[in-house]
């Protein structure tokens, strides 16, 4: 018998089972990653002599060390391409299927697969007693038409010749591929774990439950020779949720039945929380028990509340920022997306290319083909990163896009609804026009900052607000992004060969690019010798239509043909919270616990198959039947893992978000309800008496001297918010509009104020000529506008007539007021905004009379808001430049819910 399973009930106390001290120079496979640190933390790491001193690695490492190239990312998008090529041009498919496989090929190629892997193929389901659906006889046609690629065959005969020539052979290269990516080459412990194991016996750690692929893995190679060692956490004391593990591990599936493992006896007297947890469920009571001395509940209001939490752990290490508290949730991957949002840097140790700007350059260009339109398209978002990336570089007047990012974001409301290369150039030829003959005209050399604020009716449009050479390089940046991507994919009427496609992609990455030799980061330039070592292979695969290499592709470059591609997300899923009791010193904290998280609801079924036809698989194929079983044990897996959490963790923080997404009102989980667990934090006190702080700082006569010599527009924008004043002048941030909203405010105000300044023109000549610089709105809204306010052209010359001096000689119109405050006119408003612009209004008239308090209120800015001004927020902030960028601002989205708090 060459298999056998140890338990034990304390992680922390493994250096005492007597069960494991034959196997501490044996190969430790962990169930996950997190298992993995926590186990070397504990029994490895920095000890002269480890308990464990043979190698210690996921179980990732072990099955695709053993299966070759079948994990890696090249083998399965040569798949993908190949699984595309029969979708699209083998198979006669009726439209709803063909969309239906192809918007779901990503996880008919995962199904392919992991049956393969479990040791099923098409025959298994060409058997009259399996009543299979259309959907499910088109897959098992795709499947068998799949089954000639070169790399099914050659992991079809692998797993069924055995692992005993693999050991044999490349055993030694096995090992030292998982070591190096398992250890730090510069750390002590690197040299002291044995390089040299053997692999006689095998420990395999923490498989309270197994997967299809571990399963069929871990049984051929205990047919090959290798002694299996289970080693798991098992308290006999509450068998209705430990019994999961045995439907796992027993002799029918090929290991060992339960009566014959060894089972430690639980020694601990005291009984805990995590005790009386489990005793709820076996129908005992417990009284007296012991809550942990370090737990922690909190009930964050939302998102932003838990991210005020996450950035306190966050402390500067040099450069870089690094957690020492670890975060855990059941809806890890919807919180993690959230966190990239804020901390982008915090994802360099992705290993996929997505998360570094050559992988997004590349990304969005392959995103650029559109199967829908038939063309290369271009969205907003695509631009920004290509922009963003660094990798557009213009070797004419040495200029990088990334330069250009906000002038980008200037100038790209004129380009609303532009998608295709046609649409893109049609709008460049609108703009270019209007900076050569139109604003010129209100523009002159010598003009300060506030003089052309102050003479142009076009200053506070974003789209321009730019200078004319900034606008002619971004636009050929644009059409750099184009041309790239017709080299790439041509008129997408052609098939592409994957070899020359690589071929490009390697000229590409080889271009000179002087900014970024200077700019690149170590992990980037790492990651690029990587792709570039990927890129000179010649893949002779055939050519391919260029919809399905830009799909394949995006998907390779994103990590989504990685298995292991979240590994390293800053929020670990909760199913890896067993490595959590292992480790020392550190603060676990378990967030997302609200109603809809815990128990576990049920893992989905490889797609397209049914329930009815997976579970008739399964009963003849144990493998296949390990998923069935996660399923029904699942409420058991999940009570498991919170006695690990309640048990073991030497400090614990457990919170849920009350909002959260589209949610709202959300309680906690019924497990923190079953054990009476009620936010306990205390933090929100601290932060308040940190934000009592006041700096305090000596305010001098030159300063506030200095501030009345602002000229009158800038007072009065200090009179709208302060904050509006402190980012207009102070901080260096352009003062623009940038919202359709507010742009069509300012297109009504322009029509108003050039019928007031030419009363003579009538009213369709007027639309004829401002109608030009808007050709992003369409008939129809601009007539609408116009109707609503050329009929104010009157009322626009009464109010807005006069004339403001600035200096010894110059003036300018009134009507610049309209284009400062967009809707300062609004009888609908607020009553604090029209309090607002009575104040603002009062300034302009009689300044001499506001001025004395206008510096009272400005030195009482310095003295109790010294870092930066006060905001004043309310429905006034929709007509501020700066809303986007105010953390304070008030947002239309939410005019509803503070309504409802009021």
């Amino acid at each position: 018998m060459n298999c056998k399973v140890v338990t034990y009930t304390n992680p922390k106390t493994l250096d005492r089972l007597d069960g494991l001290k034959p196997y501490r120079d044996v190969l430790h496979v962990c169930a996950t990653k997190n298992m993995r640190e926590g186990v070397y933390e504990r029994y490895q790491k920095q000890q002269n002599h480890p308990f464990i001193s043979a190698p210690i690695v996921s179980s990732i490492q072990l099955i695709e060390s053993l299966l070759g190239n079948w994990s890696s990312s090249e083998t399965k998008l040569k798949q993908y391409l190949h699984l595309s090529e029969i979708i699209q041009n083998e198979m006669v498919l009726e439209e709803n299927f063909l969309s239906s496989f192809r918007r779901n090929q990503i996880d008919v190629l995962e199904t392919i697969r992991m049956m393969e892997v479990a040791g099923v193929t098409p025959a298994d389901l060409d058997d009259d007693e399996l009543v299979l659906s259309t959907k499910e006889k088109v897959f098992v046609t795709i499947w068998k038409k799949f089954e000639v690629h070169p790399s099914i065959k050659k992991v079809r005969n692998l797993l069924t010749f055995g692992f005993k020539k693999t050991l044999a052979n490349r055993w030694n290269n096995i090992i030292e591929d998982m070591i190096e990516h398992s250890y730090d080459k510069r750390e002590v412990d690197f040299h002291k774990i044995n390089h040299s194991v053997g692999f006689d016996t095998i420990v395999l750690h923490g498989f309270y439950f197994m997967t299809p692929e571990q399963q069929r893995v871990f049984l051929l190679l205990k047919e090959a020779g290798v002694n299996i060692v289970f080693l798991n956490l098992y308290d006999e004391r509450y068998p209705e949720t430990f019994l999961f593990i045995e439907k796992f591990i027993n002799g029918r599936h090929g290991w060992v039945d339960r009566n014959q493992w060894e089972i430690e006896k639980h020694l601990r007297q005291v009984r805990t929380l995590a005790d009386k947890f489990l005793a709820d469920f076996e129908g005992e009571r417990i009284e007296g028990y012991k809550n942990p001395a370090h737990l922690r509940v909190k009930d964050f209001q939302d998102f932003y509340t838990f991210l005020q939490d996450y950035e306190t752990n966050l402390e500067k290490d040099k450069d870089e920022k690094k957690v020492y508290k670890t975060y855990l949730a059941p809806n890890a991957t919807s919180l993690n997306n959230r966190l990239q949002e804020y901390y982008p840097e915090l994802f360099k140790a992705k290993r996929h290319f997505l998360g570094f700007p050559i992988g997004q350059f590349l990304y969005q260009l392959h995103q650029m083909w559109s199967e829908e339109e038939e063309t290369l398209i271009l969205t907003e978002n695509g631009l920004f990163e290509c922009f963003a990336s660094g990798w557009l570089y213009d070797k004419e007047t040495k200029k990088n896009a990334r330069e250009y990012t906000k002038i980008l974001q200037d100038v790209l409301p004129f380009f609303q609804g532009c998608v295709t290369k046609d649409s893109w150039d049609t709008r460049v030829k609108d703009l270019l026009p209007i900076f050569e003959n139109v604003l010129p005209v209100f523009k002159q050399e010598e003009d300060d900052s506030f003089q052309r604020r102050m003479s142009s009716p076009f200053a506070m449009f974003s789209q321009f607000a730019t200078a004319k050479e900034d606008v002619l390089q971004l636009v050929h940046f644009m059409n750099m992004i184009f041309k790239i991507a017709v080299d790439l994919f041509g008129d997408g009427k052609e098939r592409i060969s994957l070899a020359n496609h690589f071929s490009k992609l390697r000229q590409l990455v080889d271009a000179s690019n002087p900014y970024l030799e200077q700019e690149i980061l170590k992990e980037e330039r790492d990651l690029i010798d990587q792709l570039k070592k990927t890129l000179q292979t010649t893949p002779d695969i055939g050519a391919f239509h260029v919809g399905d290499i830009s799909t394949a592709i995006s998907l390779y470059l994103s990590g989504h043909l990685q298995k292991d591609y979240h590994e390293e997300e800053l929020i670990r899923p909760f199913i890896e919270i067993d490595g959590e009791a292992f480790k020392e010193n550190g603060i676990t904290h378990v967030t997302g616990l609200d109603e809809n998280s815990l128990p576990y609801s049920e893992f989905k079924l490889p797609w397209p198959l049914s329930d009815d036809v997976f579970h008739d698989l399964a009963k003849r194929n144990i493998p296949l039947s390990f998923q069935v079983l996660r399923n029904d044990y699942v409420k058991e897996i999940t009570r498991y893992l919170v006695y690990n959490l309640l048990q073991f963790s030497e400090r614990l923080e457990l919170s849920w978000m009350v909002q959260f997404e589209d949610k709202k009102n959300l309680d906690k989980a019924v497990y923190l309800s079953q054990l009476n667990l009620n936010p306990n934090s205390e933090d929100k006190d601290e932060q308040d008496e940190l934000m009592d702080v006041k700096l305090e700082r000596a305010i001098t006569k030159q300063e506030l001297d200095s501030f009345l010599a602002y000229p009158i527009d800038a007072l009065a924008e200090f009179k709208f918010c302060p904050r509006r004043f402190y980012y207009s002048y102070l901080s260096g941030n352009s003062e623009t509009f940038h919202s359709e909203f507010v742009h069509e405010f300012l297109f009504g105000n322009l029509l108003k104020s050039v019928g007031a300044l030419l009363p003579n023109l009538g009213d369709e000549k007027i639309k004829e000529e401002v109608f030009k610089l808007f050709p992003y709105w369409n008939e129809f809204k601009l007539n609408l506008i116009t109707d609503e306010n050329l009929k104010y052209r009157n009322w626009a010359k009464k109010h807005y007539g006069g004339y403001t001096p600035y200096g010894q000689e110059e003036e300018f119109s009134d009507l610049r007021k309209l284009f400062l405050f967009p809707a300062l006119q609004n009888s609908k408003a607020d009553e604090e905004s029209k309090a607002v612009a009575a104040a603002i209004g009062q300034l302009y008239k009689q300044p001499d009379t506001i001025l004395p308090t206008l510096r009272e209120e400005f030195e009482k800015q310095l003295q109790e808001h010294p870092v930066q001004m006060e905001a004043t927020p309310s429905d006034k902030c929709r007509y501020c430049p700066h809303n986007l960028i105010c953390p304070e601002a008030f947002h239309p989205v939410d005019d509803a819910e503070r309504k409802r708090m009021k």
